[in-house]
């Protein structure tokens, strides 16, 4: 017999309105686990004066959340997948609300780091579980629409929480933060427990382990990689074997997919033109988009230009502007112009973006500046929902959060990327050419590795449409037959 709280969801699942109701509560749920992964990035110095550390180990307050968020995030999607969804996102709202609230309590920078780390590691299993509920309440041709809305809450989320938390840093303390970080939390695992619908797990299966453990040691050796090379040099013996051993993991990760009765990525995925494809797109135009434009920008502007940090500021807030514009239009024109499109049209406009700081000198005006950074957040909010929608299609029902979790991991590798090598080369060539050059070829060299997102967005496939009165059933944890795809 159905517990009490079960019939009010499967009463409310009976308005017409609930596809609404459940993407509201993800959303804030999206927006309780993840506005605190960067939140401390203004204020590393302050946090190693007070705990009386270096700056090097203190960053890692901030590397380790952004590790712990895009390392794990293809193993929370799977265990959704496995074990339940809604269950899924109710444990990653307790331990990010649970471990955050220790992190108001931090007693030294290992303490902070730890909780700060394994708070972020619950929060990254949100992102893959929500998207697969809100896209199983909602037809295929509906998709991109709210997803649109999905991406410009994930993006706009630690924005969200830099801008909250510099004033209260100013005015307070760093720990309140983490304090406030709990009600708000409580209220969306409160709403998630009304409201989500219960989601069937599978039967009878292991979850694969090892597989596990090679795909994270092989990310975690990735983005250590790309994140000591510029302060430890690239040629360092230390990098330089895991330079090796990060392929050797892959491969063997490879191997072990093949060979696991229920394995944490089919190899047969990357088969599937509208899964890799989109994987390659996004890694690519995250890493310009980040590295151009979110860390060598505002450098080149404060550097280069003495621009004051309130100018510069002020231009930088256009990218997550016309990113949060970039959602209606989404939602407006999606299904009529298709993934393949909008991601070609977002893709072209980051590569436009990274030509366009190129060309900026003294004599460059602000309005041009703040327009430049502003087609790289339009471009990317046109990108992320449509790529997000073609993967979820390309996947059997029962593998959603395994995609979104995949897809998670592979920006938050672009972004390391992108941020550490742009940034490495700039620094690299400034002895030889001079600030004002040493950026302008990083910016072209970002222009050329977007380009490469271009040709991912290129031969990406259109899903074939579905009439607007198919309903998607609730997702079953075993295969279906996959979408097909049209040219």
């Amino acid at each position: 017999m159905a517990d009490a709280p079960s019939c009010r969801r499967a009463q409310l699942a009976q308005r017409s309105n609930y596809p609404s109701l459940v993407l509201g509560v993800a959303l804030l749920g999206l927006i309780a686990s993840n506005f605190m992964v960067s939140v401390l990035a203004a204020v590393v110095g302050e946090l190693a004066d007070e705990f009386g550390t270096s700056t090097s180990t203190m960053v890692w307050v901030v590397l380790g959340p952004n590790l712990g968020f895009a390392v794990l995030a293809v193993t929370a999607g799977k265990l959704a997948d496995l074990y339940g969804r809604r269950p899924a996102f109710l444990v990653a709202l307790w331990g990010s609300m649970l471990f955050g609230g220790l992190s108001a309590a931090a007693w030294s920078p290992g303490s902070l780091i730890a909780f700060r780390t394994i708070s972020a590691i619950f929060g990254s299993a949100c992102g893959p579980a929500g998207i697969a509920i809100v896209t199983a309440l909602y037809p295929q041709g509906k998709r991109i629409k709210v997803l649109g809305l999905w991406s410009m809450v994930m993006a706009g989320g630690p924005v969200l929480g830099i801008l909250i938390g510099g004033p209260v840093i100013e005015l307070a303390s760093w720990r309140w933060i983490f304090v406030a970080q709990v009600p708000i939390t409580l209220v969306a695992i409160v709403a998630a427990h009304l409201v989500l619908p219960d989601t069937p797990r599978a039967a009878d299966v292991r979850f694969d382990l090892a597989g596990t453990l090679l795909l994270a040691s092989a990310a975690t050796g990735f983005l250590f990689a790309v994140n000591r090379g510029p302060v430890w040099g690239w040629l360092n013996p230390a990098l330089l074997t895991l330079y090796v051993a990060v392929p050797v993991l892959v491969v063997a990760f490879v191997l072990q997919e093949r060979r696991a009765p229920v394995p944490l990525i089919p190899v047969s995925y990357f088969g599937r033109r509208n899964f890799a494809l989109p994987l390659v797109s996004m890694f690519f135009t995250q890493f310009s988009y980040m590295g151009a434009g979110f860390v060598l920008a505002p450098l080149f502007l404060s550097e280069v230009l003495d621009y004051s940090p309130t100018r510069a500021s002020y231009l930088v807030t256009s990218r997550p502007l016309f990113f949060g514009i970039a959602g209606p239009v989404v939602g407006a024109l999606g299904a009529r112009l298709g993934e393949r499109t909008l991601s070609v049209a977002g893709t072209m406009l980051v590569v436009a973006s990274s030509i366009g700081l190129a060309m900026v000198d003294t004599g460059t005006s602000d309005l041009f500046i703040f327009a430049t950074l502003g087609i790289a957040g339009f471009g990317l909010g046109l990108v992320m929902p449509a790529m997000i929608a073609t993967i979820t299609n390309a996947v059997d029902p029962g593998d959603v959060a395994l995609a979104g979790g995949a897809q998670q991991m592979v920006v938050q590798l672009g972004t390391v990327a992108g941020i550490q090598i742009l940034q490495s080369l700039q620094v690299a060539r400034e002895a030889a050419v001079g600030p004002d050059d040493s950026f302008t070829q990083a910016f072209v060299i970002g222009a050329m590795v977007s380009f490469i997102g271009v040709a991912g967005a290129l031969f990406v496939r259109r899903s074939a449409p579905v009439p607007p009165s198919a309903a998607p059933a609730a997702p079953a944890a075993g295969p279906r037959p996959v979408p097909t795809e049209r040219r």
